[in-house]
């Protein structure tokens, strides 16, 4: 993979987390329908839980896409691990994500209210599933409802498997790029007066996959403002803040990324007194709870 500067690597949809490591081969499937270096953010990142999943954890498990330390809101992305999830492996290809994926016929959600909602699937596989938990769920104990598959989609009447899991107000998660730790975001530089704008490399990826921090000049008369990504804050409305090096953000922007379901963005602009920081941890905190942090380089 060639130098990507700005873009982060492919969205994976995979059968294990991006970058990390499993007895079976990684799949890797490029996401189409996003525009922009958008297209290429690596979602699912998720290899902190390859250790507890290796190690036999066989009930099934619903955390954040971002994060397997984080929990779900309504409206976010959502990774549920397990064993015999699916039989085959499949990627949804368009959006609207499909309520149907390879063998499995459909994924319900039933709240606190007993409210039902069927969830939006983006992968499946034997050992996990990726989906966009919808808006509208409400607070509190809910219960992911999944067909025991094996049997062709249609074919007869599937056992169902409850999965229960809490649907928290604030669960603010930040992608980061593989195994690496380094922010999946992106930034671009404004010199005033002319306004003139610039893409900044956040990052950069070598042919091998190797991922490394590019530092981030932070100019006088050319602020530069850094896109982070992740989900679970939306629902904090104002309530959220970002901490770079030991800094305190006010947000210009935190809420839902337009292009993608589930996806939320928080945008800042780097300070000078920032400068020569290095390598620096980012947070974000929304409804009083804080991320686990991700990093990016300061020069």
């Amino acid at each position: 993979m060639e130098n990507q500067g700005n873009r982060a690597r492919g969205v994976c949809f995979c059968t294990g987390p991006a970058g990390g490591t499993k007895p079976a081969p990684r799949r890797r499937v490029q996401y189409p329908v996003m525009g922009g270096w958008m297209r290429n953010l690596a979602l699912f990142a998720l290899a902190p839980w390859i250790a507890l999943h290796a190690a036999g954890t066989s009930p099934a498990v619903v955390v954040s896409a971002a994060d397997p330390a984080a929990g779900v809101t309504a409206d976010s992305l959502a990774t549920v691990w397990g064993d015999h999830l699916a039989t085959v492996t499949a990627a949804a290809t368009s959006m609207p994500w499909p309520t149907s994926l390879g063998d499995m016929p459909s994924v319900s959600i039933t709240d606190s209210a007993g409210s039902r909602f069927q969830a939006r699937l983006l992968f499946v596989s034997p050992d996990q599933m990726n989906l966009w938990i919808p808006p509208g769920v409400a607070l509190g104990a809910a219960t992911l409802a999944l067909p025991v598959t094996g049997l062709p989609p249609g074919a007869g009447t599937a056992a169902l498997r409850n999965v229960p899991f809490t649907v928290q107000q604030s669960t603010p998660a930040l992608f980061s790029i593989g195994t690496t730790g380094i922010a999946a975001a992106s930034a671009v530089r404004v010199v005033i007066p002319t306004h003139f704008r610039s893409d900044v490399p956040v990052f950069q990826c070598s042919a091998g996959g190797t991922c490394v921090a590019v530092p981030i000049d932070v100019g006088v008369d050319a602020p530069v403002y850094v896109s982070f990504y992740g989900t679970g804050w939306r629902r904090a409305g104002n309530n959220v803040t970002v901490t770079i090096g030991g800094v305190t953000l006010t947000p210009r922007y935190a809420g839902a990324q337009p292009e993608f379901p589930g996806l939320d963005q928080v945008d800042v602009s780097l300070p000078i007194s920032l400068r020569g920081a290095g390598m620096v941890k980012v947070t974000v905190t929304a409804g009083g709870v804080t991320s686990d942090p991700v990093t990016i380089a300061i020069q």
